[in-house]
């Protein structure tokens, strides 16, 4: 059968393509580099070594890729994915520190985990955790995720955080504390804590029965004699103004205090002689055995007193019964009231309000409860 014309063709122009290939592999093996060109085929062929050449061809890997980097005798074109990575971060200054922390993490990560060396290498330069890693030698990606809550709590060289991460893993352990809540405690540990007001919360020796508070910024947080909170302050205290009080500098927390500006407002109708005696007191201000053990520490507690009457007489004003009837309208509960010392360990105190939000402060009044009571019923 004769064949027909477009055959021919289709063998003739076949033929030429593969001659064409063999041709250019011949004397042209970088012909399928993307972006090749004469200028960086020249600095292909003077800095890249006869291996990295040919992984360069196998790969196809794009000029753009690398070139940035080609010229500086650390580069390593294997490594090209790490540098570029950390390039992205913004974390250095210049390429030669690219290369040489890209080198040292590829060098360590393809020791330790062969071909998942740059999965691994992902995960630590996404988190910024690259230099921590280098540093440290007992560095455990299963904490990861802790790693990345305590960093901002460190100067930015210091990597001590990977061993205190150990040590406070260890103490929620011995605590009973359950592996799935180790993200949520810390995370609210480093949102209420500094690297060292943390380190002195969670290895101070305790009295037996008394336990680490690891939500001092919830609104219902109990502190006693066996709840300890270590040095921890607000983040959030804000200056009380527009109400008469005994000493300029008072703080509170700003939920509790929008909340008392709120009912002071109200009082004003009937009394203007509402008197704010105490307010967040720092724990630099207290005793030593009572830091860490004072609920007004929280900014979320009040003392009040009304202007020309003695501290003593208080509980029978009209003010103190208002208060008492009142208070749970704007999210503040009587802390310690009558026929409770039993449950709160303190006599009945018509001058000391917590503020525990207007859901809870309505629910503890409803049901005359304490806040001890309150918790102890979820």
């Amino acid at each position: 059968m004769k064949l027909k014309i477009w055959h021919l063709f289709l063998i003739i122009t076949l033929l030429f393509g593969c001659s064409f290939y063999v041709v250019n592999l011949r004397f042209d093996k970088f012909y399928r580099v993307n972006g090749i060109n004469n200028d960086n085929r020249v600095l292909i062929e003077k800095y890249l070594d006869e291996d990295e050449q040919t992984y360069l061809i196998d790969n196809q890997i794009s000029i753009d890729l690398f070139i940035d980097y080609l010229t500086y005798d650390a580069f390593y074109l294997p490594y090209y994915q790490y540098y570029n990575a950390l390039n992205d971060s913004s974390r250095y200054d210049s390429i030669t520190d690219i290369l040489d922390v890209g080198n040292q993490l590829a060098d360590r990560l393809t020791y330790l985990y062969n071909n998942k060396a740059y999965d691994y290498a992902d995960i630590l330069m996404s988190n910024g955790l690259e230099l921590a890693f280098l540093n440290q030698e007992n560095f455990n990606f299963d904490y990861v995720t802790y790693y990345v809550l305590l960093k901002p709590l460190y100067d930015e060289d210091d990597y001590s955080y990977i061993i205190d991460c150990e040590t406070y893993l260890a103490y929620f352990i011995d605590d009973g504390i359950d592996e799935n809540q180790f993200s949520n405690i810390m995370t609210s540990l480093t949102n209420c804590y500094t690297k060292d007001t943390l380190n002195e919360l969670l290895t101070t020796d305790l009295a037996e029965g008394c336990h680490v508070v690891y939500t001092p910024d919830d609104v219902t947080t109990l502190v006693d004699s066996t709840h300890y909170i270590g040095q921890y302050e607000a983040n959030d205290l804000i200056l009380c103004q527009d109400i008469s009080r005994v000493r300029y500098t008072m703080y509170l927390r700003s939920d509790a205090y929008n909340a008392l500006i709120e009912m002071h407002n109200d009082i004003k109708a009937f009394n203007e002689n509402f008197l704010l005696r105490e307010a967040y007191t720092a724990s630099d201000s207290l005793d030593d055995e009572d830091v860490g053990y004072d609920e007004f520490q929280l900014g979320l507690s009040i003392s009040v007193g009304e202007i020309g009457i003695s501290y003593n007489d208080f509980y029978q004003t009209e003010l103190s019964k208002w208060m008492e009837t009142n208070a749970y309208k704007y999210g503040f509960v009587l802390r310690y009231p009558k026929q409770k010392a039993s449950i709160t360990n303190h006599s009945y105190d018509a001058h000391i309000y917590r503020y525990v939000g207007v859901e809870a402060a309505t629910y503890m009044y409803e049901n005359d409860l304490t806040l001890e009571e309150y918790l102890g019923s979820l």
